[in-house]
């Protein structure tokens, strides 16, 4: 039986910040059959981000039918003083365009950001 390895936060942050361009893409689905595209650095984010962070794609995913228009977006993920967190979609020239307060998370980094391009989620290093 294998034992789950737990990476530090600094461990996860240095190895997102690794990722450069993608070999490939990976399909994040709903339900509903909608469906992003991930690069390897966000399947690499969903994967092994605490015990997954699939709901961070899910909730992006779930804003793409208000926002389907909007082909470049980016979206910001942060740690509030008070711990909790928000999420915030940019238009890439720092207009608001959409948010959700978040409860709780056990996210490993304060921030991070991840583009939306024409339906591919990169982190901005892959661009």
């Amino acid at each position: 039986m294998e034992t789950e390895v737990k990476l530090s936060s600094k461990e996860f942050e240095k190895a997102v910040r690794s990722f450069h361009g993608t070999d490939q893409y990976f399909r994040h689905r709903l339900a509903n059959g909608m469906f992003l595209l991930l690069t390897d650095g966000c399947n690499y984010i969903r994967e092994n981000a605490g015990g997954g962070a699939y709901w961070l794609f899910d909730l992006i995913l779930s804003w793409q039918m208000k926002l389907r228009k909007q082909r470049f977006q980016e979206w910001i993920l942060e740690k509030q003083l008070d711990g909790t967190w928000f999420i915030e979609c940019q238009d890439g020239n720092k207009n608001y365009i959409a948010g959700q307060e978040i409860d709780y998370s056990d996210f490993p980094l304060e921030k991070i950001t991840i583009w939306v391009v024409d339906g591919v989620a990169m982190l901005p290093s892959e661009y």
